[in-house]
């Protein structure tokens, strides 16, 4: 309840009268209590019937709220967003990292690492809410990141799809990390697939790694994998015996859950039976390389070491796991598989295949120099083709007809 008062000035001689006195020409002030606080505040009046209009705005319950800052959202508030609409900075990665638990450990590793360096640096400009990062906050941030332009590449990537993520939820009217440019003119890694003398010296090395047999039987089993399967050497460590069944191997990749079914090579074949069972492991393991103890990430390091020291073993320049993906989709695209069936094998998509794994080699330059030579042959050969070849390009003239025109047109 409001009460509207004359604060007389200083040299109105009604002043000692009070508030009671309201005939005079003072200005118009209110005195009460709102939403709990007691307000009194002038009326910018010396008018009463004025001051009462705007003592009625006063009143009303929404005074001073405005509209949620969020498009279609109705909620009152008194500036900003409503709690519907708004997240903090760590409640918003929080709650991104939990909706998306269907990746693997390393993805979600680097998208920690990622996000959690942008929330130390929100905290340097004081900035509380996802609603509140912009295009200069992104940029500034940016500029503390000391990475090459690809590893850049990879942490954009990570921001946008944080944001995109709050954008869906609500939180955010923009996504301003689609507006941070992206690097441009990069070359991509050189990866080539290896060649057969190479594969041969590294499935050789194996046998000279290690102190006993179980290491080198192990290395052995974990390279022929990668030869033949080109798996990830994620889902080589972790590949359940029960995965093999009537000379095929069938699983769902960890990095993005694709399945993969291949046949087995009868020399992984052969390599996978004589292999001992894991250190530390009972009968009836279902696992190839792991006892079933300890973390998937310390499995991974240490298949990812054992290979390493057969990399070096064999004197192989630049090699590494993941080239055999690029070997073997090097393979099927020069025996004229196409992108999709590389990609089945692989366990990606297509535009990733034809991405990352579609490269040249001189076996698939000398398939397509072979079709377009036969398609360039049949269309000599074809009478039908002379025909209808009934125009000619003349140099300084233009168009000019080789055969009598057709009578109704084309």
């Amino acid at each position: 309840m409001f009460t509207l008062f004359r604060r007389h000035e200083s040299k109105c001689p009604h002043r000692k009268q009070g508030r009671r006195y309201i005939k005079c020409q003072c200005p118009i002030w209110c005195d009460g209590q709102f939403a709990g606080k007691r307000v009194r505040k002038s009326m910018d009046t010396r008018d009463w019937a004025r001051a009462s209009r705007n003592l009625a705005k006063i009143e009303d319950p929404t005074y001073g709220l405005r509209q949620c800052a969020q498009p279609g959202c109705t909620q009152l508030v008194e500036s900003g967003r409503c709690d519907r609409h708004r997240r903090g900075i760590e409640a918003a990665i929080v709650a991104y990292h939990e909706a998306h638990q269907d990746v693997g450990d390393e993805t979600k590793r680097t998208r920690r690492r990622a996000l959690r360096f942008l929330q130390e640096f929100l905290e340097g400009p004081k900035i509380q809410f996802v609603d509140q990062i912009d295009l200069d906050a992104l940029n500034s941030f940016r500029a503390t990141r000391d990475l090459s332009a690809r590893t850049w590449i990879k942490e954009l990537e990570i921001l946008r799809h944080f944001l995109r993520f709050c954008l869906d939820n609500e939180w955010v009217t923009r996504n301003w990390a689609a507006k941070v440019r992206m690097p441009k003119n990069l070359k991509p890694a050189p990866r080539e697939p290896y060649h057969p003398n190479e594969i041969a010296r590294i499935i050789a090395a194996c046998d000279g790694i290690g102190k006993a047999a179980y290491e080198r039987l192990r290395a052995r089993a974990m390279a022929l994998l990668l030869r033949y399967t080109a798996l990830r050497i994620s889902d080589v460590a972790t590949l359940r015996r029960d995965r093999i069944r009537d000379g095929e191997v069938f699983l769902r990749t960890a990095k993005n859950g694709k399945p993969v079914k291949l046949p087995v090579h009868p020399d992984l074949q052969m390599a996978l039976d004589i292999l001992p069972l894991p250190r530390g492991a009972g009968q009836g393991c279902p696992y190839f390389f792991w006892s079933g103890n300890g973390s998937v990430r310390s499995l991974i390091r240490g298949a990812t070491e054992t290979l390493a020291a057969v990399y070096k073993a064999s004197g192989v320049l630049g090699a590494s796991s993941h080239r055999f993906r690029h070997t073997l989709a090097t393979e099927v695209l020069e025996m004229g598989g196409t992108l999709g069936e590389a990609a089945d094998i692989l366990g990606d998509s297509e535009p990733i295949v034809r991405k990352h794994y579609a490269k040249w080699s001189v076996a698939r330059q000398a398939r397509i120099s072979d079709l377009l030579a036969r398609i360039w042959h049949a269309k000599k050969s074809s009478p039908q083709r002379i025909e209808k070849e009934w125009i000619r390009v003349v140099p300084g003239v233009g168009l000019e007809p080789t055969l009598p025109l057709p009578e109704k047109g084309f």
